[in-house]
């Protein structure tokens, strides 16, 4: 169980860099392309990810992938994917909290 829940986080988490790579293609072409989604990709391995150096713990974690995820929403639903954004923010907010409630 715990191996299905942290296998769809990690696609959660890489479907955000697809995402923020296609906005930022779309911002500043390939510049946008590759820089948005490799300072999502810092940020998220030092302070969110299992075994970031400096994870943010509780309160501050929760805020932090809520935002994270949040974000990455609202950017497929500017983009006009709506459907897509309500699902993903469903599933990725869904996984968050059960992680959160079942500690892992």
């Amino acid at each position: 169980m715990i191996f299905f829940i942290m296998a769809s986080r990690f696609i959660c988490e890489i479907v955000a860099l697809i995402i923020f790579g296609r906005w930022g293609f779309l911002q500043g072409k390939i510049v946008g392309a590759i820089g948005v989604p490799l300072v999502v990709a810092v940020i998220w391995t030092l302070f969110g990810s299992p075994k970031a150096p400096y994870k943010l713990q509780g309160f501050y974690g929760t805020v932090f992938e809520f935002f994270l995820f949040g974000v990455v929403s609202y950017i497929l639903y500017r983009l006009g994917y709506t459907p897509f954004a309500l699902i993903y923010f469903v599933i990725a907010f869904g996984i968050s909290i059960f992680i959160q409630v079942m500690d892992i």
